[in-house]
């Protein structure tokens, strides 16, 4: 072997080996996330009916714009 075939074996390699290691620590913390219950991932069940939003409240109404191109 030469010294480039040397080098570009040790760079795959290296580049592999970071690689593995990035998708095995991104999974890790992605299982983690998932059991710490963040604030964005919390399900509507975990909620006391109390403190839940009500489905009966009716949404504002969507305010009227002017339509563009014609004259008022």
């Amino acid at each position: 072997m030469n010294t480039f075939e040397v080098v570009t074996f040790v760079v795959a390699l290296a580049g592999v080996l970071l690689a593995g290691f990035s998708y095995l620590r991104l999974n890790r913390v992605l299982n983690q996330l998932g059991r710490g219950g963040g604030i964005w991932f919390d399900r509507r069940e975990d909620q006391p009916v109390e403190d839940r939003p009500s489905e009966d409240d009716r949404d504002d109404p969507i305010p009227k714009r002017p339509l563009r191109g014609r004259p008022e």
